[in-house]
């Protein structure tokens, strides 16, 4: 609170002192140079002491567990929106190879730092003929990804 009033006492004193530096001087550039002079000192003794000032902030807890909640929430958003992309590129190698799948299932981690990488992809087929056919063209495009590749001729 001392420091508070220090500051105070100093802004008061600054504008009391260009006050009767405007007065004694005349109306020219010089006055210009003043002004400018003192306002930037003003400038920088407000800042200086909003720097130096002891800010004792109130965490929230009820806020606080509110943005976890958020930040799951977001972390969930992110690997749903994650795995539904990896889906969307299997189907797009299927589809490009001519094949169609009943069901597409993308098991992704995402590590710390943000990459993403798939770690096991399940299928489900029709026939006999497709699954083999996709297993041939996803072993190639998904190198070191585990692929379970089955047949529902339902």
């Amino acid at each position: 609170m001392t420091e508070a009033l220090q500051s105070a006492g100093a802004v008061c004193g600054v504008l009391i002192a260009s006050e009767l530096l405007s007065k004694l001087c005349p109306k020219d550039k010089m006055l210009g140079f003043v002004r400018g002079l003192t306002a930037l000192a003003l400038i920088a003794s407000l800042c200086a002491s909003a720097m130096s000032a002891d800010w004792d902030w109130q965490i929230d807890h009820e806020k606080a567990g509110q943005n976890r909640e958020l930040n799951e929430y977001m972390e969930d958003q992110y690997a749903e929106a994650a795995r539904k992309d990896m889906e969307d590129y299997i189907s797009g190698l299927l589809a490009a190879a001519g094949i169609e799948a009943k069901k597409i299932r993308a098991d992704i981690h995402i590590t710390e730092d943000g990459s993403i990488s798939c770690t096991k992809a399940s299928l489900t087929f029709a026939f006999e003929s497709e699954a083999r056919r996709a297993r041939a063209v996803l072993s190639g495009a998904l190198e070191d990804v585990p692929l379970e590749v089955t047949v529902d001729g339902a």
